[in-house]
């Protein structure tokens, strides 16, 4: 009874430090995201909006807006501060999403462009997926860059 007893408590402090070494691990990765989002945030070109989102136009398009409602088809590829490509949709190819169901970053930043349009973001966490993830190629706290192309849209 005593040994198991011990063998418990042993297991569960060894689950809290693990636990706690794992949050360093994203705490060090909110830091350096948290860095580079600050040295980059007032890139040329880029206008940062009063949310935190920073937007570049790269060709502002030439028809209408979409809005939150709308469907979009887009092609992009987003990625992190280290480079690393999380997704990509490639030029050439495309896909149909409904805006509202997006991250708040993109529901912002695409009902800014116009069909046709080239933009490339970069999305605070804050704006993105925070404190939790779906997607495993992508930790809390990350800072998300994509380059979006807004094909057309439709309510």
């Amino acid at each position: 009874m005593k040994q198991t007893s011990i063998a418990l408590f042993i297991t569960f402090l060894l689950l809290i430090v693990m636990s706690a070494c794992q949050e360093n691990v994203y705490m060090d990765w909110k830091l350096r995201n948290d860095s580079w989002y600050a040295a980059h945030k007032n890139d040329p070109g880029f206008v940062t909006t009063s949310s935190g989102l920073c937007y570049k136009v790269i060709h502002q398009g030439y028809q209408r807006k979409p809005n939150t409602n709308s469907v979009v088809i887009v092609n992009y590829k987003g990625s992190l501060i280290d480079g690393s490509t999380f997704d990509s949709i490639a030029t050439g190819s495309s896909t149909q999403l409904q805006l509202s169901g997006t991250i708040k970053g993109w529901q912002e930043g695409i009902t800014k462009m116009n069909a046709g349009g080239k933009y490339r973001f970069y999305i605070p966490s804050n704006l993105g997926y925070d404190t939790i993830s779906t997607n495993a190629k992508i930790p809390p706290h990350s800072v998300l860059i994509f380059d979006v192309n807004l094909i057309d849209s439709y309510n």
